[in-house]
């Protein structure tokens, strides 16, 4: 942790129990009064043994004992109050807690989803969360009631006897020492812990969504094998964290045994010399058992306590984390996008990996532009920049003019439907994954979106129709279904700009035809940018850049780039040649009665 993040850590941890200090002081007020008022019974009972020792009646010692129940029940109600304000604001901590930590995940950028595992962000929402609630309820308690009872526990040893009490806590600084010594080891192995946890949550998390693949290539022995080990690196480390704790916990039933030891050897001696009656000397071992409690609770609040900084530490990591893509501060004016688009000497970077260099590229709104190139030119990254997943590292991109890095994110996003290479859809029904990106779209824009899409063709195919459920991440549609449930998503947005990155390439030939014809009426009055293979894609563009190692090889229309036997032309009939292959194979496969999936 950096010192900035430790600053930060302190401070986020304050603020949290500061805003809900009217809860907190009403709560350790309890708790001083609780632990106040169970040091008084002790004080009855040495005033009733001594006067059992001097031939008191009854009738007083009903008194006496009618006083300990009377202490017993106001102390059990300030307990019950403090448990329920401190314990029960610690829920309300958590829930702040948890809403800030989604809320600043929805506002990181690619950068830090791409250098994240999804695991340990998952355990740093949930497990971590939950730790750091009983850091803040029953942790901090339990810290009150040591720091009150030692506090008033000493106060009355004094007054009953100075010599006594200094030697019954003279075990105090080893309690010290031992502390500051465990403290920096423990919080640290349990750091270790959580952190493996994390790698552990990822493998799982990544087993369960690629369990496809993993059957497809019968890797499930490798992938048990493989979690297996990162499951012995959770127990060792998990081990070596409990030796630590379980070694605390008997040192301080040693420290407190010791300290009984001793004041039973002098405090006998007192008694006998009639320096203490056998009342206080009743009183005195009473006080010192009502601090062993306290004092044997201390390991597991202490290890409690450890864990709840090191969790708090990796939440404040995350909530320290400022995104790089943020709204400016002073946003300007754009009411109505045309579509206008301009790359001005683009030049973006991945760390030091150079992605795109030098891009000069106009595309006049309402035209129509394909970028194409071999894998790792470039394209994906250029449109990422146009909806500022990434800003350029050099250069500017303009939307009507205006440097979108002035414009407010939702207004930029809002501008461009984007369809990419990857589909991502929810476990929730079909209709409210289309609808994502509007809220109660009409059915006259629900129907034209699936049949613009041919997604309307397969919903015979599904149980319920618009209605299923289509399960985690659209596992139960095929590749070219969830594609086309994107690009339904991204009608329905009805954007002035669309991007299209490679959002056919599951879809058979016949189906991507069907497509690209009724697209072509809403792509008429709309900046479309497209970012494709097949041929019958690239030859209705406006005009096409093709893209080699970062930079701008050519541009022109279809039939130019052809002419020039270039980039494109080189590309063109690559692809062309594999499609001939494809439909061959196509023909191949329905003359001996199979079926393509």
């Amino acid at each position: 942790m950096t010192p900035q993040t430790a600053v930060r850590f302190r401070r986020l941890l304050l603020s949290y129990l500061l805003r809900y200090r009217w809860r907190y002081l009403p709560g350790f007020f309890a708790l001083l009064g609780a632990s106040l008022v169970v040091m008084v019974p002790p004080l009855v009972l040495r005033h009733a043994i001594d006067a059992i020792a001097e031939g008191s009646t009854g009738s007083r010692l009903a008194a006496y004992g009618a006083m300990i129940l009377g202490l017993a029940i106001v102390e059990s109600l300030m307990r019950f109050a403090a448990r329920h304000l401190v314990s029960g604001t610690s829920r309300r901590v958590e829930y702040d807690l948890r809403n800030d930590l989604a809320a600043h995940l929805m506002r990181l950028d690619q950068r830090f989803y791409v250098a994240s595992q999804t695991g340990d962000l998952m355990a740093r929402a949930t497990n971590d969360l939950q730790v750091v609630r009983d850091l803040v309820g029953p942790t901090l308690l339990d810290l009150g009631r040591t720091a009150a009872m030692m506090l008033f526990g000493v106060a009355f040893l004094l007054s009953i006897n100075v010599r006594l009490a200094l030697v019954s806590i003279a075990y105090l600084p080893l309690i010290a020492f031992l502390v500051i010594y465990f403290q920096s080891t423990i919080e640290g192995k349990y750091r270790a812990v959580q952190d493996q946890f994390g790698k552990l949550t990822t493998h799982a998390q990544e087993n369960i969504s690629g369990i496809r693949t993993i059957k497809a290539y019968a890797q499930e022995e490798t992938e048990i094998a493989s979690f297996a080990r990162a499951n012995q690196e959770m127990m060792r480390r998990s081990m070596s964290w409990a030796y630590y704790t379980a070694g605390f916990w008997p040192l301080m039933t040693v420290a407190a045994g010791a300290s009984t030891a001793v004041v039973l050897w002098f405090g006998g001696h007192d008694v006998v010399a009639g320096r203490i009656t056998i009342g206080q000397f009743v009183q005195f071992n009473a006080y010192l058992f009502l601090l062993a409690q306290p004092m044997l609770s201390l390991g597991w609040t202490f290890t409690t306590l450890q864990q709840g900084i090191a969790s708090m530490k990796r939440i404040t990591e995350v909530l320290s984390t400022e995104p790089l893509i943020k709204d400016p501060a002073a946003p300007a004016p754009l009411t109505v996008v045309r579509g206008d688009i301009e790359f001005q000497d683009v030049t973006f970077r991945h760390g030091d990996i150079p992605v795109l260099s030098r891009i000069n590229l106009k595309i006049p709104a309402g035209s129509t532009v394909a970028l194409v190139g071999g894998t790792g030119a470039g394209k994906t990254s250029l449109v990422s920049l146009l909806v500022r997943l990434y800003d350029p590292t050099e250069g500017r991109v303009l939307l009507d003019g205006i440097d979108v890095r002035d414009l407010p994110l939702e207004q930029v996003r809002a501008a461009v439907g984007f369809v990419p290479q990857e589909t991502f859809l929810f476990s929730e029904p079909l209709k409210e994954n289309i609808s994502y990106a509007r809220a109660n779209p009409s059915q006259e824009e629900m129907t034209y979106a699936i049949e613009t899409s041919q997604l309307v063709t397969d919903l015979p195919q599904l149980t319920h129709g618009l209605d299923t459920v289509i399960g985690e991440r659209g596992v139960t549609l095929s590749g070219g279904q969830k594609q086309r449930a994107a690009l339904a998503r991204a009608l329905i947005k009805n954007a002035p700009v669309v991007v299209l990155d490679d959002a056919l390439s599951h879809v058979d030939t016949h189906t991507e035809e069907e497509i690209l014809r009724r697209l072509g009426t809403f792509m008429a009055d709309r900046t479309t940018i497209l970012i494709a293979h097949r041929t019958s894609t690239l030859a209705g563009a406006d005009f096409i850049v093709a893209l080699e190692d970062g930079t701008i090889a050519e541009v022109g229309t279809h039939e130019e780039l052809l002419q020039k036997e270039g980039v494109y032309a080189r590309f063109f009939r690559r692809q062309l040649l594999a499609e001939q292959i494809q439909d061959d194979a196509e023909v191949t496969t329905a003359s001996n009665g199979g079926s393509r999936s």
